[in-house]
């Protein structure tokens, strides 16, 4: 299998870590979606990552897609996302918040990036802002330990730590350690996995500065 984007995207890092967790092998094409975009839009149309390209030859798309597949390929007793009832819902819960508050925080990151000071869209940024915390709140409220769902490890703890990995790395200043004790011990816990390690982005892993 082929994992195609840059580790430093929180999306291509979840999938990179479940693949190290189910000890499933890859190789990786760590392309750009904008210094390789022209190469990037013959993977994916829409120029976003991660894509998974199977022996096959199929490519998937879509990081929550792709770790469906990889769920399947693991078979139910190992999946880290249960196969159906409440246990299911609660960890796919977990997960599109994690993930949707990632997507939220790419979004203020990009703004800012793009954008000189006095161009900034002050009111759509106090938005995601609020977004993010009140998303950051309520995993907070439901976060237990050593896991999320205290002593087993599932794809919430995946998704939320590669979320706070990247949250660190782009916008610091929204995860202040002493509003959220329990998520920063949680992502710790989770740094200090091989899984997680062998997916941390490498210092070429970048986006293009505000002038480029």
């Amino acid at each position: 299998m082929i994992l195609v984007g840059q580790f430093d995207s929180p999306f291509v890092r979840r999938v990179a870590v479940t693949l190290h967790h189910y000890h499933m092998p890859y190789t990786r094409n760590p392309l750009s979606v904008f210094r390789n975009a022209e190469d990037m839009q013959k993977v994916n149309p829409l120029i976003r990552v991660p894509a998974l390209i199977l022996e096959t030859g199929e490519t998937l798309i879509d990081s929550s897609a792709i770790i469906d597949a990889l769920d399947e390929m693991a078979g139910p007793a190992r999946a880290l996302t249960p196969a159906h009832g409440p246990e299911r819902r609660k960890v796919m819960q977990a997960v599109v918040l994690a993930a949707g508050t990632a997507e939220k925080v790419v979004a203020l990151f990009f703004e800012r990036l793009f954008h000189s000071d006095k161009h900034i869209n002050h009111a759509f940024e106090k938005r995601m802002m609020s977004q993010i915390a009140a998303a950051l709140e309520k995993l907070e409220h439901d976060c237990g330990t050593p896991w999320f769902f205290d002593s087993k490890m599932t794809q919430a703890d995946i998704t939320i730590g590669c979320m706070i990995g990247h949250m660190k790395m782009r916008v610091p200043e929204v995860f202040p350690v002493n509003k959220y004790p329990k998520l920063h011990s949680l992502a710790l816990h989770c740094e200090t996995k091989e899984d997680f390690v062998k997916a941390r982005p490498a210092a070429d892993e970048t986006v293009p500065s505000r002038k480029a």
